[in-house]
């Protein structure tokens, strides 16, 4: 019975009641920041994302040629290394092989993968992935003859 009226004596006291408020506030403020960095970043990943499949687009629309070579090359170029697994893919009526007649449209579509850190315990860190998806449509701008 003792025990129990030591432990009911030690609830109501309250002292150190503010620090421990104090804490807690100060760690979801924390989180709240970290959580809003991390947002930030992965919309500027989108947005390197979405300027990749708009250069894309572009060369497409100048050359009138899906060129896979040419792609790969724009977007290993372009792209920073926190984008990963960048997929690029074009639907279009082509005219013959790759090529896409003047002002036939066609899209793009990149998708990749953002990894975010979200706690490192050794050397197994536990990651997020978030996809990127981005559709870009475009029109060519050369004339094929037959």
């Amino acid at each position: 019975m003792a025990v129990v009226n030591k432990i009911r004596s030690l609830l109501r006291q309250k002292k150190g009641d503010e620090a421990v408020s104090f804490l807690l506030t100060t760690a979801m403020l924390v989180l709240i920041f970290v959580t809003l960095i991390s947002a930030m970043i992965y919309i500027m990943q989108y947005y390197d994302a979405s300027y990749l499949c708009r250069r894309v687009v572009r060369s497409i629309e100048i050359t009138g040629v899906y060129d896979e070579t040419e792609t790969r090359d724009i977007i290993d170029r372009m792209k920073n290394s926190d984008l990963e697994d960048i997929d690029v893919q074009v639907d279009a009526a082509y005219f013959s092989g790759k090529k896409i007649q003047l002002r036939q449209t066609f899209s793009v579509t990149l998708t990749a993968s953002y990894k975010i850190t979200i706690l490192e315990l050794g050397e197994n860190p536990i990651v997020m992935n978030l996809p990127i998806r981005v559709k870009v449509a475009g029109m060519s701008e050369v004339y094929w003859k037959s």
